[in-house]
Parts: C-alpha cells; sequence; structure tokens
C-alpha cells in the first residue's frame, strides 16, 4: 500500500478543517447581539416552561387564583392566557405532550429575551467593564456588582414589565402596572441571589462570556419572573370586573 507522507496528511488535515469551518461558517458572522439575543430568548423560555411545570404540578398557583366569574374569564379560554388556539396549534401540543402549556406566553418570553435582556446586558455590561476596569479581583469585582444592582438591575426590571406588558396587549400603562405589582418582591429576591451570582460572574468570566452565565444563573430566575408575571396577570384580571362594577354605580 502507498505511504502518504507528511504533506499529504497535512493536505488532507486542511481539506478537514476547511469541512468543518465551512459548515460552522454561520456561526462566527452572527452578530454578537444577536448571539445574546438568541441565548437570553432561549433561556427565558426555558425559564417560563419551568414555571408552567411547577404551576401545573404544585397546583397551588390555581388555588389562589379567583374563581372565572369572578375574572371575567371565559371558562373555555382559561387553559391559555392568549386565548384559542387553532386545532392545528392544539394538535400539535398534544403531540409534543404540551396540551396543557401556554405556549404562547413561552414565546413572549423568548421575545422579551431576544429584543431586551441579550441586546440590554450585552451593551450594559461592556460599559461597566469599561467604567470599572478589566481587573478581576474581588474589589473591582464588587464595584461592577454594585453598579450593576443600582443602575441594571432596577432599570431592566422596569423595562421587562413594559416590554412584557406590550407583548400582551396591555401598553404602556399596563407595563407599569405589572411593575408595581411585582416589584418589592422581585427587588428582595433579587437582593439576595443576584449579588453573589454578578461576584462570581465579574470575577472568574470573561467578558465575551457574561452574558452566557447570567443566562446560566438566569433559567430559574425567569422561572421566578414568570410565575410574578402570571400572578400579576391573575390580579389585575380580578381587578379589571371589579372597576366596571364601581363604574356602573
Amino acid at each position: 500500500r502507498p505511504r502518504v507522507g507528511r504533506a499529504g496528511s497535512k493536505h488532507r488535515a486542511r481539506l478537514g478543517d476547511a469541512r468543518v469551518v465551512v459548515s460552522m461558517g454561520w456561526l462566527p458572522r452572527l452578530h454578537p447581539m444577536l448571539k445574546a439575543g438568541l441565548t437570553s430568548g432561549t433561556i427565558m423560555s426555558g425559564g417560563d416552561l419551568i414555571c408552567q411545570t411547577i404551576e401545573q404540578r404544585s397546583r397551588t398557583f390555581q388555588a389562589d387564583t379567583p374563581p372565572f366569574a369572578v375574572r371575567g374569564v371565559d371558562p373555555a379560554e382559561e387553559a391559555s392566557t392568549s386565548g384559542r388556539t387553532s386545532g392545528v396549534v392544539s394538535a400539535v401540543q398534544e403531540r409534543m405532550g404540551l396540551a396543557n402549556y401556554d405556549l404562547v406566553r413561552t414565546a413572549r418570553f423568548f421575545g422579551v429575551g431576544l429584543t431586551l435582556h441579550g441586546p440590554f446586558f450585552n451593551k450594559t455590561l461592556g460599559v461597566i467593564e469599561h467604567l470599572v476596569g478589566p481587573a478581576r479581583c474581588p474589589r473591582a469585582a464588587a464595584k461592577k456588582v454594585a453598579l450593576g444592582h443600582v443602575f441594571l438591575f432596577p432599570s431592566y426590571a422596569f423595562l421587562f414589565n413594559v416590554w412584557m406588558g406590550g407583548l400582551e396587549g396591555k401598553g404602556f400603562e399596563g407595563g407599569v402596572r405589572k411593575f408595581m405589582d411585582t416589584w418589592s418582591t422581585v427587588f428582595v429576591a433579587g437582593s439576595v441571589f443576584w449579588p453573589a451570582a454578578n461576584m462570581v460572574n465579574f470575577m472568574y468570566c470573561p467578558p465575551k462570556h457574561r452574558v452566557l452565565f447570567l443566562n446560566g444563573g438566569g433559567l430559574f430566575w425567569n422561572a421566578f419572573l414568570s410565575y410574578q408575571n402570571a400572578k400579576s396577570n391573575a390580579k389585575n384580571a380580578l381587578c379589571l370586573p371589579l372597576e366596571a362594577i364601581k363604574k356602573q354605580r
């Protein structure tokens, strides 16, 4: 059998490398904002699915939810916060074992991650890095955590609720109402969870991986946000019929 020299081996290796580059060539060409948005959207939709799974298994959320008649919600539409879905969508959901899941609600979380969370933190974490510097010592990390918690955390919490209110068709006013309903609980929980997580992020993660770390830590945080968002929806659904009764009087 003819022997292949080193030159031939290198040539074949180069061809193999070329095939890999061609097959994965689309990945490096994605804009950093788009990469961050796609990653955030995937994680946030995953967090919402976790939240819906917990809701269905524990039933505590449903027990706290007012009856259909009080909330002014048609029982036929209660299975989905987005109203009736088409027969085709329902069939696909049943086939995938997701018949009891509100996939439109999940899609809204994906939209928030794609258009808000990913781009927002991709940009603002870079600003904090520029202000404090690239050092990863505890002192520098603590400064970055403090800046993030004082400026980024409340501003993102407000924007999240406004974004979600818009996607739910409730407008800016509905988003502000959501923010007011959930802010105190979210702030207390976030003040416990995020400073510790961000110390690890700023001390050990290189800048290009920090949004990815936030998304990893945020999987269960987004499940918590999803629960708070759904709880606010239920509360406001109860208030609307009561306001209508007051106006009639």
